[in-house]
């Protein structure tokens, strides 16, 4: 049997994907792990002995180009050139930013990523300048459309159909981004909504299916 993990560290800057892991946990019949320090075992032990054997693996939460986070809030890597042999062999599903650099850097295939994901205040803050885009006077409500539309692009996108064929998820990809874009801009529930519509538009375009 075709087993999946899905990782969601869970913290006030992911609550927003609680959704999204409920569908896939849902969909897949999926393990889902956090990181989670209230036990007496090693949180991180624990996750790679529950992945060891898995097939598929969803990854909600941080990264950059050389890590993914089991705690942003602590600094605490889960994955990094230590211990990247741990995600080889499985079909990997990475949204956090600049998963598609992780891809690239540590050659993984069979694997999904996505660019730089603008969604809280921090990450305004350091970036403030996206693909020529001028991002930093986006506010909360921008964001958290944003946000709302990200989740609903991935809960439409993702089923067993698309992860085991990426080119029909590369094209329902575009498909729900597209369709969020158009919704982004006819209803306007934010003051930026024309940026807010750039930044999906980013969400198919930095997408790496490798």
């Amino acid at each position: 049997m075709n087993k999946t993990v899905c990782i969601y560290p869970q913290d006030a800057t992911t609550d927003f994907l609680l959704p999204l892991y409920n569908h896939i946990c849902t969909i897949f019949d999926a393990v889902g792990i956090g990181y989670d320090t209230s036990g007496d075992e090693d949180p991180l032990e624990f996750i790679y002995d529950e992945i060891k054997d898995a097939q598929t693996l969803f990854f909600l939460g941080h990264g950059m180009s050389t890590c993914l986070y089991a705690s942003i809030v602590d600094n605490v890597e889960l994955f990094n050139e230590d211990n990247i042999e741990f995600l080889n062999g499985k079909k990997l599903f990475l949204l956090a930013c600049n998963s598609n650099q992780f891809i690239k850097k540590f050659n993984l295939i069979n694997a999904i990523g996505f660019g730089f994901l603008p969604t809280n205040d921090d990450d305004i803050e350091q970036k403030r300048c996206y693909h020529n885009i001028d991002i930093s006077n986006t506010n909360i409500i921008d964001i958290e459309c944003f946000n709302k539309a990200l989740v609903q692009i991935f809960i439409e996108t993702i089923s067993r159909e698309t992860i085991n064929d990426f080119h029909l998820f590369q094209e329902q990809l575009l498909l729900n981004v597209s369709k969020n874009i158009v919704s982004c801009l006819l209803n306007k529930e934010s003051r930026n909504y024309r940026i807010v519509a750039d930044e999906l538009y980013y969400v198919y375009k930095d997408a790496v299916l490798k």
